[in-house]
């Protein structure tokens, strides 16, 4: 009983650490966005809320927030569209060159997102197609589809085959017990696979560098180009409100919808 009790400790406190050591930067660049001190970081003076007061007078964060948005909006849904489809495929079907598709399609993790994004460039002067969001958002949802892949992929190995057979002794064809029973028991992978695509594409930052423009300007690659001149607590509030945001979407997506997104 006492050795029990003592691997349950280590376990707790190893897992404390790990969350710690997550979590760490992240506390670090919300505390820091609440210091009235002109450099970033720097010790703390007093508390001030001025650094998220001045985001409402950038008119240009805004508008890379509005661009981010659509971005990754646009590439994650194209991205759960098309990897979906292409899930089930390698999970209920066999057929040559099987691995070899699946490491195509995984591709994109492995290859350097630099060298992806100078692809796509060089891709779209071959075609004489202008740098516009529209290519951006294609490179974006390329780039993530990966993750919708694997989440449903995991999602589709452990859903049981019954339902679907019950669906179809009760009646139901093959495309009814798809919408009725196989997609909402695998929603799960399929929130997963879409808010992990989402915030991938969001915070992009080497992909993006390459196919933005002053109008179609990220988020992020407003910031790395604010940061090259200055470093301040303005960029600390731009990061916490993107800490916040995507926790406060993971707690919701969760918690009041009662979707796990580990899948």
């Amino acid at each position: 009983m006492k050795q029990a009790r003592i691997t349950d400790l280590l376990s707790y406190t190893f897992l404390i650490l790990v969350y710690i050591y997550v979590l760490a930067p992240a506390l670090v660049v919300i505390y820091g966005s609440f210091n009235s001190a002109t450099s970033f970081p720097s010790p703390f003076e007093s508390a001030t809320l001025r650094w998220y007061l001045q985001i409402l007078r950038h008119k240009e964060f805004i508008d890379s927030i509005k661009v981010s948005l659509i971005v990754a909006t646009c590439a994650a849904a194209i991205a759960t569209l098309l990897g979906t489809p292409v899930a089930f495929q390698f999970v209920r079907k066999q057929f040559p060159g099987k691995d070899a598709l699946a490491a195509f399609f995984m591709s994109p993790l492995v290859i350097p997102q630099i060298v992806m994004g100078l692809a796509m460039l060089q891709m779209l002067s071959l075609f004489k197609l202008p740098i516009s969001i529209v290519g951006l958002i294609l490179a974006h949802a390329v780039f993530v589809m990966p993750y919708v892949i694997r989440a449903m992929m995991t999602s589709l190995t452990l859903f049981d085959l019954a339902w679907e057979e019950a669906a179809m002794n009760l009646g139901a064809n093959r495309l009814k017990t798809l919408w009725y029973v196989t997609l909402p028991i695998t929603k799960a992978g399929m929130t997963a696979g879409f808010v992990f695509s989402f915030i991938m594409s969001f915070v992009n930052v080497p992909l993006s560098l390459f196919l933005t423009t002053p109008v179609s300007m990220t988020l992020p690659i407003r910031i790395y180009a604010y940061m090259e001149s200055r470093i301040d607590p303005f960029v600390a509030a731009i990061g916490a409100l993107m800490v916040i945001a995507i926790f406060a979407t993971s707690f919701f997506i969760e918690k009041v919808l009662r979707i796990r997104l580990l899948v």
